[in-house]
């Protein structure tokens, strides 16, 4: 969460990609992590729960599921709901965000009010790209945009990150120029939308893959 004290994380019962994932958390309180729950038992089911994100003041939940009688196809993004304290049952968040191909790796911005993540759909520019859904005043959300050629290439753009004032986005890319394999690249928003990335740089990228980046 934005102010640190509690860590969502996947966990998989066993060690092949056919076993169960599920959502757990743990809570940071005097220097120290507590033992991980389950978040929630109308979350995480008999299919795979997992790739979280989570708005800023913890009551929004964005996840990934496969392969559920309510998918789309292959991997779909759910979002749910904390009400005093409860985690509500999640639903499928439709097909203007979801599509019968794999979306996945959300990233929720801060205000909860963008939601950013990657799609192999066909209509992106190639490979893995990522998209873009804005929140609407009645609570739907609008159908998914590609951030376009700028950010995404013919290769793979992968693990959307979302900084608190919505303006930087962090992302890895092994089709931008880079050291090799996947590096981390930030854009920043201009008048047309997110602009040029711009490779991290070493020592934070080298010649293997950089992944998945956090910021709280």
């Amino acid at each position: 969460t934005a102010d640190g004290s509690q860590l969502f994380f996947t966990k998989r019962d066993g060690m092949t990609a056919r076993q169960n994932e599920d959502i757990y958390y743990s809570n940071f309180d005097e220097g120290m992590w507590s033992e991980p729950e389950s978040i929630s038992t109308l979350i995480n089911t008999s299919y795979n729960e997992g790739t979280c994100s989570i708005s800023a003041d913890g009551n929004l939940l964005i996840f990934t599921s496969c392969n559920t009688p309510a998918s789309h196809g292959s991997c779909d993004l759910y979002i749910t709901a904390r009400v005093n304290g409860s985690w509500q049952a999640p639903t499928n968040m439709g097909n203007k965000v979801n599509s019968r191909y794999w979306e996945s790796q959300p990233s929720l911005s801060a205000d909860g009010s963008l939601l950013f993540f990657s799609s192999n759909r066909p209509e992106g520019e190639g490979g893995i790209d990522i998209w873009v859904s804005e929140r609407l005043q009645d609570g739907s959300w609008s159908f998914a945009k590609n951030l376009g050629p700028d950010v995404n290439t013919k290769r793979d753009e992968v693990s959307p990150f979302i900084f608190f004032n919505n303006t930087v986005l962090f992302f890895a890319s092994d089709g931008h120029p880079g050291f090799g394999a996947k590096d981390i690249f930030k854009s920043t928003v201009g008048s047309r939308g997110f602009g040029k990335p711009e490779n991290l740089g070493f020592p934070i990228n080298d010649q293997k893959d950089q992944l998945a980046l956090f910021i709280t």
